[in-house]
Order: structure tokens, then C-alpha cells, then sequence
């Protein structure tokens, strides 16, 4: 899992090609210690200075390539081998990066008229509208059974989500960097961005706490790594009240399971920590 536990900010100072004093920074991470990230941030940002007072782009070094910056919360094996480990995201919210155990997200298409007579109702009737979004939603779903047919050597868990499905595959492990998985994507419609997540972070993630907007909270005043003490209590106090607040809803609702389930014990260790976190009441709002 690509989930660097260092990470530091640092700076290149120099002149562009007007003569003008300028000044670079840039994130860089280690699997090591905070030095050699430090000196990976003083490499990257000499590149972005490099690239930009020249007639490169900043796409040619891969800019926005880095793993995603976000603060370890607990992990599960010994450090660069963990088989999961659990960040808070940009937004706050907890997450789940499994090593080998898959997951999918698949979001609900958007409804959509078929015709200008179509779209006038859909714009003045809420029914039409609940409507045509169940059968939207149906529809998905039946896709999903479908290919689960077509596949009978795989098995998975099917949960609902707010904005879509969640399948936790629980037949074997899955590389998230192998074409096999690019290929699970594919046929199943994942969201894109989620496709290449996975491929960037080299695991399976799943959101485990709900987004702070649908639970009535703001989003957070700085982000991780803190670079003073004063900031990091900034950020508690915010985590405090999101916690509290995001107390009561869910992030998934069990649908199915679908064909059958490998007798594997760390599956189904992820299987009850996912739940546990994830699945509230039968009648908690999926946030």
C-alpha cells in the first residue's frame, strides 16, 4: 500500500527566467523517517522550480502523482506490510485501505429524460422524479445480479450507499494494481475516480464515517500534516464535533451476499471491522 507514514514541506528559492526572485514548495513523503522526506519535498519542489522556469509542463514530472496525504489512525501488520490501515481523508472521514481485499464503488447514473415532455415532468413532479430515481436504482442493482450470474466463481457482499452500491469481494484476495482488477472496474461500472485511486494508493478504500456536509458539519479548518501545535488543536476540536455529529448514520445498508463466501480468516476480519464501523440501524441515514 502506497500510504507514506512521514511527511514534510519544504521549499526551493531561485530566479525564472525574468529575473524575478521566486520561491517553490512542495509536499514529500517517506516510508522511513521525516529527514528523507524533508529532502524528497527539497527534490520535488527543485523539479516544480525547474519545470516551471523552462519550457516543461508541470505534467511532466507527474505533479499531482503523490499518494494522498492523510493522517494514519490505526494499521493492522508490520509497517510496509500491512494487510489494512485506516486514514482520515482530506474531509475528515475515516477510511479503509485494504492491501488484497477488494472493494467496489459503483455510483447511481443520474435520471435523465427522455424527451422535452419527459423533462417537463420530471421538473414539476417530485413523484415522477422518486420515481424514475427508484427504477434508476433498480436497474443498477439488476446489473449487478446479472454480472454476478455471468461470474459464478466470484463471490461479494452487496451493500447501498448513499449516491450508490458497495461490493466487498469475499472470495479471495485481489491485486490492486493488476489488470484483472482494472478489468472488475470496467465491467462493473466503477466510478473512475475511485479506478484510479486504487491504482494510485496500490489498495482497495472504503469510506468507513460519513461525509461532514450530510451530517450537518463544516468541513475542516486546516489538514494533516499540522506544521504548528496550535493548528493540530484547531483540527481536535473540529474532529470532536464531527464525531458527535456523525453519531446515528450510516455509511452502507447490507443488500445481499452473492455466491460463496472463502472460509479466509483475514476477509473476514475486514468483513466485521468494515460493519462495525460502517452499518448502523436498518433505518440510519446513509450519509
Amino acid at each position: 500500500m502506497r500510504i507514506p507514514p512521514y511527511w514534510a514541506n519544504e521549499s526551493h528559492s531561485g530566479v525564472d527566467r525574468q529575473g524575478n526572485p521566486c520561491d517553490y514548495r512542495a509536499w514529500g513523503w517517506s516510508f522511513a523517517s521525516l529527514a528523507a522526506a524533508a529532502e524528497e519535498a527539497k527534490a520535488r519542489a527543485k523539479r516544480i522550480f525547474d519545470a516551471l522556469t523552462s519550457d516543461k509542463t508541470p505534467d511532466s514530472y507527474a505533479y499531482q502523482e503523490h499518494p494522498s496525504r492523510e493522517e494514519i489512525v490505526d494499521s493492522v501488520g508490520p509497517q510496509g506490510d500491512e494487510t489494512l490501515i485506516i486514514t482520515r481523508n482530506r474531509y475528515g472521514a475515516l477510511v479503509l485501505n485494504c492491501s488484497s481485499v477488494c472493494f467496489v464503488d459503483i455510483d447511481f447514473p443520474e435520471v435523465k429524460s427522455t424527451g422535452f415532455l419527459d423533462a417537463l415532468c420530471l421538473l414539476f413532479s417530485a413523484r415522477r422524479r422518486q420515481e424514475r430515481a427508484r427504477a434508476v436504482r433498480q436497474t443498477t442493482v439488476e446489473q449487478v445480479r446479472t454480472w454476478a450470474q455471468c461470474h459464478p466463481a466470484r463471490s461479494f457482499r452487496m451493500y447501498r450507499t448513499a449516491a450508490g452500491l458497495r461490493l466487498l469481494f469475499v472470495d479471495r484476495h485481489y491485486d490492486p494494481a493488476s489488470q484483472e482488477v482494472a478489468d472488475l472496474f470496467r465491467d462493473l461500472g466503477s466510478d473512475p475516480l475511485y479506478a484510479k485511486l486504487t491504482l494510485r494508493q496500490q489498495c482497495f478504500r472504503a469510506r468507513l464515517t460519513p461525509k461532514p456536509w450530510r451530517c450537518q458539519c463544516k468541513t475542516p479548518p486546516n489538514r494533516y500534516p499540522w506544521e504548528a501545535p496550535d493548528a493540530e488543536r484547531v483540527y481536535r476540536a473540529w474532529q470532536e464535533d464531527y464525531e458527535r455529529k456523525s453519531q446515528g448514520y450510516g455509511i452502507c445498508r447490507l443488500l445481499e451476499t452473492l455466491g460463496n463466501c472463502s472460509p479466509d480468516e483475514t476477509i473476514d476480519g475486514i468483513v466485521r471491522l468494515h460493519d462495525e464501523y460502517s452499518c448502523g440501524s436498518d433505518h440510519a441515514e446513509l450519509a
